[in-house]
């Protein structure tokens, strides 16, 4: 399967069912009370980590999740039944993004956590709950609110314990192959791997593992978009260690710092990693020659060591060196975690806009535009019967603020009060009764 590490869907919560308006009606019973049940919940979709899955390619064929509907209510105070939720697996180190805000919605870095990414609607509320001592027979109930949709890009960054941070041709994959299971395509020319390998080394004890990744594709300009490199650098954010792998013979103090400047223009953060470098190729050069430019590399103030993938040389010293400077994973995972979105659905504060025209009878008109507040969305909910529901929802209007706003900003009697294209008559006399 091939290797896919961005992704972008499309995902859509259900709607809530509606609630119903509806009357007891039995032998003998002419007027039996409302009976209206609610409407049931949307389906939520969520995003879960999973282990064992190590590319977004999976998900190719369907780019657009849609939760079902809720039931709606029915009568003698049945309720309709919740719409089932969607759970989308990803492997672990996927981040999701909103893709018209790029906000983080989601950052999966432990298995089995889950994320919601696309609200299910809430279902309306049957006329049941509308019954007052004065409003003994409500011929309205709450229509189901709408699920949320939204498009998501999926990155897909790699949870390494160890990552291998070299040029083509500097030997990661041949290092990769000697010090674990994996099997890379590896070759005797500058030549870049096209998706990240990973593999696992053992310690003494079989329980003793990490996994290691060869993060391929980095050239000098890859922070810049040249190549493959920045398709592949948000996979090194993810590795608990880092481990530059140098050709002893081309340089090495000066392509030690061609990749952490490489590092540095993508994210500066990555320079904080615990890293060290690993001195490659030793075989092919003379000592005197390994010993000037370990010694070059020890003045960047990194751990040296010199190996050789080839020969086997120096790879256990390196793997015990990797188990002692590999942080505590749950550690690790608590000081890397981005920031993600709040499940909290945030209300927009309540502006009032004045509007003054004149009529169609040619009287001048002064409109109050309301949004905010959640009074468009309350008035949708009530959509099928405003004319039934106009009184419960000046009451609602009353509660929640709106009447003391219009007073502070001067409203005067006989203003018009715009809300999600429904208009009322604003009174001031009638203890801010509005009429529609």
């Amino acid at each position: 399967m091939a290797f896919r590490d961005v992704l972008e869907i499309e995902v859509t919560g259900g709607n809530g069912g509606d609630g119903s308006m509806s009357f007891h009606r039995a032998k003998y019973m002419e007027k039996g009370g409302p009976d209206g049940g609610h409407g049931g919940k949307g389906g939520t979709i969520y995003l879960r980590a999973v282990e064992g899955v190590e590319s977004l390619e999976r998900l190719l064929g369907r780019r657009r999740f849609k939760a079902g509907t809720g039931n709606g209510g029915e009568g003698r105070l049945r309720n309709g039944a919740d719409a089932e939720d969607i759970i989308i697996d990803v492997p672990v180190g996927t981040t999701a993004f909103d893709a018209d805000t790029g906000k983080v919605v989601a950052d999966l870095i432990r298995p089995g956590q889950t994320k919601t990414i696309a609200r299910g609607g809430a279902g309306g509320r049957g006329n049941s709950v509308f019954a007052s001592s004065t409003r003994q027979a409500p011929r309205f109930a709450e229509i189901g609110v709408r699920g949320q949709r939204r498009r998501i890009r999926l990155e897909l960054r790699l949870i390494a314990d160890v990552g291998l941070v070299g040029y083509p041709n500097a030997g990661k994959s041949s290092l990769l192959a000697a010090l674990s299971n994996a099997n890379p395509a590896i070759a005797a020319y500058p030549f870049t791997t096209l998706s990240p390998i990973l593999g696992v080394v053992t310690g003494v004890h079989d329980e003793d593992r990490f996994t290691l990744a060869d993060i391929p594709g980095i050239i000098e300009g890859a922070s810049e978009g040249k190549g493959l490199g920045l398709e592949f650098l948000r996979h090194i954010s993810r590795t608990r260690v880092l481990v530059y792998v140098i050709d002893v013979a081309v340089d090495p103090r000066r392509e030690l710092e061609a990749l952490q400047s490489e590092l540095r223009s993508y994210d500066p953060m990555l320079l904080g990693s615990v890293a060290l470098v690993a001195l490659n190729k030793i075989d092919t050069v003379d000592e005197e020659t390994a010993l000037i430019a370990e010694d070059e590399l020890v003045m960047v103030g990194l751990p040296v060591l010199r190996i050789s993938a080839a020969e086997r040389t120096g790879l256990d010293e390196l793997r015990l060196a990797l188990f002692e400077l590999l942080p505590a994973r749950e550690l690790w995972a608590q000081t890397h975690a981005l920031e993600e979105e709040s499940d909290t659905i945030v209300i927009p504060p309540l502006e009032l806009e004045l509007s003054e025209s004149v009529n169609t009878e040619g009287e001048p008109e002064r409109v109050w535009m309301v949004t905010g507040g959640g009074f468009e969305e309350k008035i949708e909910r009530f959509a099928r019967h405003l004319e039934d529901a106009a009184e419960y929802l000046s009451g609602v209007f009353q509660r929640q603020g709106l009447y003391n706003a219009l007073r502070r900003v001067n409203a005067r009697e006989g203003d018009t009060v715009d809300i999600g294209g429904l208009r009322f008559e604003y009174f001031e006399e009638q203890e801010r009764e509005s009429r529609p």
